[in-house]
């Protein structure tokens, strides 16, 4: 059985020590994600889907698709792929979408040794440098469960998952291929990691900026207008504020979830400087929810005088 922390107020939590992890690495390994999937259960998401040695037709994606055709080509006489493979231009192309996982603590925990640019800015954060154990919970759990059992199987494979509802992501889409050293070795992997966010990819067609802020006032999302906007004297990055982003003080409501609750919306104008000229920015403050979690979203659109 895996154990669990039971907490009064949050359903409970996997405790991600060794032998846990052992145990469902080797359940992923033999093709079997009961556990993994009551897992997940355990805590309002589906089970994730995992698929050992996937073809072409298993991956939605053409990036996914595209990268998989690319390591099969890397394959040596023996199936496997070098890790030289991974200092190449081709593997290069993928680098914003892309995760270097090396082995630490005998493979009982992992470290990001790269971490895209696109996945930092979809998860919130930059985790080059730490450990899958530092997510926490049922997430870091199956991250080192299925990480460990690619390198047991030595095989690539792909999967599906839900994150927790802070995240402003639907499911992330990923695939695992394991790299070795020149005496076949398993050395790291390679990881390559999608985004799916259906109200990420709405808001992005959209023609005026658009933010999505957390409650706390973290931007966790800006469209291509907005980072054409605001981005060119300041880059987005996981964990900044509205203020930073945008140059501007907005006053938010309190809560975005009283917002919904009310179908607050307000409007405000700001001026900004662009271009050594003053322009006048219609704001428009509202809040949604988004896998149960209440969240503002803020527009601008340039006044023409």
């Amino acid at each position: 059985m895996i154990k669990v922390q039971m907490s009064k107020f949050h359903p409970p939590v996997p405790k991600a020590d060794g032998q846990a992890i052992l145990r469902l690495s080797h359940e992923l390994s033999a093709g079997r994600t009961d556990t993994v999937g009551a897992l997940f259960a355990s805590q309002g998401a589906r089970s994730p889907l995992v698929v050992w040695d996937p073809c072409l037709a298993d991956l939605n994606h053409p990036t996914l698709r595209s990268f998989l055709k690319a390591a099969h080509r890397e394959r040596d006489p023996s199936g496997r792929i070098l890790d030289r493979w991974a200092d190449s231009a081709e593997f290069a192309a993928y680098s914003d979408w892309m995760m270097i996982v090396s082995p630490a603590d005998g493979q009982i925990d992992f470290r990001y040794d790269h971490y895209g640019r696109e996945i930092a800015a979809a998860y919130g954060q930059d985790m080059t440098g730490r450990l899958t154990s530092e997510i926490g919970g049922h997430i870091a759990l199956f991250f080192s469960a299925l990480y460990q059992a690619v390198s047991r199987r030595n095989q690539i494979v792909s999967s599906e998952h839900e994150p927790p509802k802070q995240v402003f992501v639907r499911v992330w889409r990923r695939l695992v291929v394991p790299l070795y050293d020149s005496q076949g070795a398993f050395s790291r992997l390679a990881v390559i990691n999608l985004a799916d966010n259906d109200l990420r990819a709405g808001l992005d067609v959209l023609p005026d900026a658009v933010l999505v802020v957390e409650p706390d006032g973290k931007v966790c999302f800006a469209n291509r207008p907005a980072v054409e906007l605001f981005g060119p004297a300041r880059d987005l990055v996981p964990g900044m504020t509205l203020a930073e982003f945008t140059g501007l003080e907005i006053d938010l409501p309190k809560s975005p979830a009283d917002a919904v609750l009310n179908r607050m919306e307000r409007q405000v104008r700001h001026l900004v400087v662009r271009n050594a000229m003053i322009v006048a920015l219609q704001l428009s403050i509202g809040a949604t929810m988004y896998r149960d979690n209440p969240l503002f979203i803020v527009s601008a659109r340039e006044l023409v005088q």
